[in-house]
């Protein structure tokens, strides 16, 4: 069955008209079942983006946890003008037959929510280092906390409105957020990081109120997001 069968229809008309803060930030948690596999979708889906008008402002990996379980090997952030730019993405018929089918081979777990951000990429796109926290509520004593430990918040969102597009379940689906805001915080390394974010912090956070994820991520090079073929030609 292909992503054109798969289609609820009704629900992107209702998303595809929904009144949403923008621009629109799609957070993508990914789990991979061959990483190689995704970097050729990536390949794949850039022109597509470009041609949408959407930026990428951030793709990292996952180094260390300090609360809870990893919620992604990779975490990307990528900014649309608007969720109608994202389903004219999602629905190009290049996508839907040539590079949704890479994905779905490439991904084994996936969450990806439309958040809304006030904050400009540039801060983000300059950080090597950044400690995502995932949380549901009380986003002032979570910034309040780690900055005081020593992080500086260079981006946060929170999740608008589920991505549905399909009408059966799968894990490489768009499944919704499990967290609805993440705040990510710039430190200059993993050393300084891992002194800043002690069992005190970790206390603190806690105690914020509901489940809190804390996950340490490393900016991925361009050229390391590239297929092996194809990086071999930038170095």
């Amino acid at each position: 069955m292909g992503m054109l069968d798969q289609l609820d229809l009704d629900a992107v008309k209702r998303l595809y008209r929904a009144d949403l803060p923008v621009p629109v930030d799609v957070l993508n948690l990914i789990h991979f079942k061959d990483e190689e596999a995704y970097k050729w979708y990536g390949v794949m889906a850039l022109p597509l983006l470009k041609l949408v008008g959407a930026q990428v402002g951030w793709m990292g990996a996952h180094v260390k946890s300090f609360l809870g379980e990893p919620r992604a090997e990779e975490v990307l952030v990528v900014r649309y003008p608007n969720q109608r730019r994202f389903f004219a993405l999602a629905l190009n018929p290049y996508y839907m037959l040539v590079a949704n089918p890479q994905r779905m081979k490439a991904v084994r777990k996936f969450e990806a929510s439309f958040t809304h951000s006030s904050d400009s990429l540039e801060a983000l796109r300059g950080s090597k280092w950044v400690l995502a926290v995932h949380f549901h509520e009380a986003p002032d004593v979570v910034e309040r906390i780690v900055e005081s430990a020593g992080g500086e918040l260079v981006y946060q969102s929170h999740e608008t409105s589920p991505i549905v597009i399909s009408k059966r379940p799968h894990p490489a689906n768009t499944n919704p957020l499990v967290f609805k805001r993440t705040a990510l915080f710039r430190f200059e390394d993993q050393e300084s990081c891992e002194g800043a974010v002690h069992a005190g912090v970790l206390n603190q956070l806690r105690g914020v109120g509901g489940d809190v994820s804390a996950q340490l991520y490393r900016r991925v090079p361009r050229k390391d997001a590239l297929p092996a073929a194809l990086a071999k030609r930038f170095r």
